[in-house]
């Protein structure tokens, strides 16, 4: 397979980086610990919080807490402090079983690579001095790993982009994230390789699938021996699904079967249903009614795909007890907000 260099096509994915990050649209999260922000010396979950995480574990569900600790962490020892506690309060109910401290550690989030260690050392300490059977999670997003910038064979436009990449998201380079999980105290990474699109790609004599296959081995070889890794990929949208059974097909096989195949152990698939960007969007058709894209996820569940998903009680597509039901149909995990803002 070719893999001339293309200085052009670089330039294009670059263009796309400096708007906004070659996966940021499609990737971001929003919310990560819910969109009402804990106020005042409140030190514990609030109930529907509570009532969601409960009522999921109540449906065998995995749960998993998510909260925003690098905004809490940058705030100041104060509200850090209350972002952990609350935290803490609704990872120690029965069936939850970790914290997602960070959404997309160092990409956009106003952390250098050592802020970012930092928060990851301490928090990661505070939670397992307080209950060691909590386990720690971040999600990334690496567009230097998308770059391919790090293959012997690099070509120029792969060089150009990676350097690009390491210079606007250096919290968020293969080298920080190197950092991170060799603090240790990380059990859980759930990875984004940031890709860029196909016009890339071909660009470079690939395609998306191929370089979807080498980050993902690149990222067992360098961080598979210290943490658990899973994939994410942000498929929401607004109103019923608006593309075709082949789209859907071609995006789960990228983004769930070849990470599976390479190594990841599960897919987080964001979101069930969360207002972002003044749209009200969701993984199902409203209602929770299937469409292509969850037939397609539930296949490969089927055939033993683990997938994770999330949650907050203030974002349900119909009430609490479908919403639960729904979900715990379709997922094997969730993250449920925190609230912390």
């Amino acid at each position: 397979m070719s893999r001339h260099g293309n200085v052009a096509a670089a330039l294009v994915f670059i263009s796309a980086l400096l708007l906004g990050g070659c996966d940021r649209v499609a990737e971001a999260h929003v919310g990560a610990g819910g969109d009402d922000s804990a106020r005042g010396s409140q030190t514990v979950a609030a109930a529907p919080y509570v009532k969601l995480a409960t009522s999921l574990v109540a449906r065998g569900v995995d749960v998993w807490v998510e909260t925003d600790m690098v905004k809490a962490y940058l705030a100041g020892p104060e509200r850090y402090r209350q972002v952990l506690a609350i935290s803490l309060d609704l990872a120690r109910r029965k069936g939850v079983r970790g914290i997602k401290i960070a959404d997309e550690l160092g990409y956009h989030d106003g952390t250098t690579p050592e802020t970012a260690r930092a928060l990851v050392v301490r928090a990661a300490h505070d939670i397992h001095a307080a209950q060691p059977a909590t386990k720690v999670l971040i999600d990334v997003v690496v567009p230097e790993l998308g770059c391919l910038s790090w293959t012997p064979d690099a070509t120029d436009g792969e060089d150009i982009c990676g350097a690009t990449a390491r210079v606007r998201d250096p919290a968020a380079s293969l080298a920080a994230i190197d950092s991170y999980v060799a603090t240790g105290g990380l059990d859980v990474v759930d990875l984004s390789p940031g890709l860029g699109d196909e016009a890339f790609y071909a660009q470079q004599g690939l395609s998306r699938d191929d370089a979807m296959r080498l980050a993902w081995r690149e990222a067992v070889r360098r961080w598979g021996g210290r943490v658990t890794l899973q994939a994410r990929k942000a498929l929401a949208h607004p109103g019923p699904y608006p593309y075709t059974a082949a789209r859907a097909e071609a995006d789960v096989h990228t983004y769930v079967d070849i990470p599976l195949a390479e190594g990841a152990h599960a897919v987080d698939i964001w979101t069930w249903a969360q207002n972002y960007r003044g749209q009200f969007v969701i993984i199902t058709d409203p209602g929770g009614r299937a469409n292509a894209l969850t037939r397609a996820l539930q296949e490969r569940r089927a055939k033993g795909a683990k997938l994770w998903t999330h949650m907050t009680p203030s974002s349900l597509q119909v009430n609490l007890g479908h919403d639960v039901a729904d979900v715990s149909a379709q997922f094997d995990a969730v993250f449920v907000a925190a609230g912390t803002g």
